[in-house]
């Protein structure tokens, strides 16, 4: 650990127990700060750091997804250019109906049976932390 990373963790520790006692002492935080000669900015600063770690230490790294690709199930779009999606009575519209429907911290996931196993899983991982 190098000198600098040893300080800041000095600091921390000393602004966790600042921003304990503020708390604890049941005035606002202005009037805290004003009493004991320091700045809001600071002070938010500091709490905003003390958030920033205790946030990298507990969650893990960001869950890569890997997006499966499902094949179109409908007709090609037509090559001619005046003829349009919306009027081509050859090309059928591919809208699957989701088979499960998955809430997790206030995100809401649809999926249909053809999303594979380990997709679902990595899926629930990642918004489980999101």
């Amino acid at each position: 650990m190098s000198t600098r990373s040893i300080i800041h963790q000095a600091t921390l520790n000393e602004w966790a127990s600042r921003i304990k006692e503020q708390k604890s002492s049941g005035l606002s935080i202005s009037e805290w700060c004003r009493q004991n000669n320091l700045s809001k900015d600071k002070y938010f600063y500091w709490k905003r750091q003390l958030k920033d770690e205790v946030v990298e230490q507990v969650l893990p790294d960001i869950v890569p997804l890997t997006v499966p690709v499902i094949p179109s199930q409908s007709s090609p779009v037509p090559t001619n250019p005046t003829v349009g999606r919306e009027n081509c009575t050859s090309c059928a519209t591919f809208t699957p109906t989701p088979t499960a429907r998955i809430l997790i911290n206030g995100i809401s996931i649809e999926i249909d049976s053809s999303a594979p196993d380990s997709f679902i899983r990595s899926l629930i991982k990642a918004v489980r932390h999101a």
